[in-house]
């Protein structure tokens, strides 16, 4: 996978996480809940992994909830809380941001039809928020905050703590840590979280399996959206994805091990690339802040189109992307690069360059190479 740049839409899966599901896989293992010896060591694997996921996230065990995947957490984060709210004849009040996964924006949009209130704050070209606009909304009164701790798209880091600061003592901070964990330091401090939402494959995990943790100040007041079984604390029914989560766990005691060294190493391989473009191309534009995610470079060429770009990369053996996959059938920019403000000129040409545990500084190189020539003819040809 030395040519794979598409890390934020899903990473390879790392040798040790695919031993750890094939473990899970041939072992003469029961289903979770049953009480037999088969059923115990099954539930053994799963508690294993809950322990890890806690050990890195430093929460309580207990706290961390098996999901398919940080979509689902999502809409079990917002659409719970409402459910809560629309049986105690409260009204609802839904807080997030222009530029968040269309997971969340979505649930929001379905909270909202079902009588919610919600609201979306602009964000400035940085990707902050104005915080005297958050204060007006959010400083009283009792909602959910939901938001990225990480842009997939832009790689920008808000200032959780600072939101949390200007939040009222009753509004939940609901935050999606699909794009963070593995890459920065990501901890689940109850004193700026309430709710936090994972996903592995975005580290090296397997698709199909994430994450819900709830604090205490959370646990009273989002219902399960789904129902059946008492599974995951009766929030997710449903028996659990065993080896999905027995790779999450695995997954999880790599990155623990690696995080520090691999932040470091990537932030110098993405800005080795950022050099390595801008010296070769003129009018490049860079949409990623250097103080973001350092595993994403996000950039953009005025005239051309991503399309043309990501299919030049694409016959030269590389993967890239124009931003989230989950939004990537669209011919339009984005709703981020829009949110964002970006330029109208470098909203057509944008390119997501995502790198992660395989990249190394020789496909960096064959990367920049390459990126040059597919602009080079698609200048010639335009």
């Amino acid at each position: 996978m030395s040519k794979y740049f598409d890390y934020n839409a899903t990473a390879p899966v790392r040798p040790e996480v695919v031993e750890a599901m094939r473990s899970a896989l041939e072992e003469p293992l029961g289903n979770p809940s049953s009480m037999h010896a088969w059923g115990r060591r099954a539930h053994a694997v799963i508690d294993e992994a809950r322990h890890s996921v806690a050990a890195l996230l430093g929460c309580r065990a207990k706290q961390v909830l098996f999901t398919s995947g940080a979509t689902e957490s999502n809409n079990l984060a917002i659409g719970g809380y409402c459910a809560r709210r629309l049986i105690a004849g409260i009204p609802a009040r839904i807080i997030t941001t222009e530029v968040e996964h269309i997971s969340i924006l979505a649930a929001a949009d379905a909270a909202r039809i079902r009588g919610a209130e919600t609201q979306r704050l602009k964000v400035g070209p940085d990707g902050s928020l104005d915080f005297n606009q958050l204060h007006r909304l959010a400083g009283s009164g009792s909602g959910l905050m939901s938001i990225a701790s990480a842009n997939g798209e832009s790689g920008h880091c808000p200032a959780l703590g600072r939101i949390k600061q200007a939040l009222s003592k009753y509004v939940l901070l609901h935050v999606d840590a699909a794009q963070a964990v593995g890459r920065i330091p990501t901890r689940f401090d109850e004193n700026i979280i309430d709710v936090m939402s994972l996903s592995t494959h975005k580290c090296g995990g397997p698709c199909g399996v994430g994450a819900l943790l709830l604090g205490e100040r959370a646990e009273a007041e989002i219902l399960p959206i789904m129902y059946g079984g008492p599974q995951e604390e009766g929030l997710r029914p449903g028996t659990q994805n065993l080896a999905g989560i027995a790779g999450m766990g695995e997954a999880a005691r790599c990155i623990a091990v690696e995080l520090r060294n691999e932040e470091r190493r990537l932030r110098a391989l993405r800005e080795e690339l950022w050099n390595r473009l801008q010296e070769a191309l003129s009018g490049v534009f860079r949409i990623s802040p250097s103080d973001g995610l350092p595993n994403i470079l996000t950039v953009s060429v005025p005239q051309l189109k991503s399309e043309t770009l990501i299919a030049g990369l694409d016959l030269a053996g590389f993967a890239v992307s124009s931003g989230s996959a989950c939004a990537a059938a669209s011919p339009e920019p984005s709703h981020v690069i829009q949110g964002l403000a970006v330029p109208p000129r470098y909203r057509n040409g944008v390119v997501r360059i995502s790198m992660g545990h395989d990249t190394k500084s020789a496909d960096v190189e064959e990367l920049a190479e390459a990126f040059v020539k597919v602009v080079g003819r698609a200048r010639e040809a335009a």
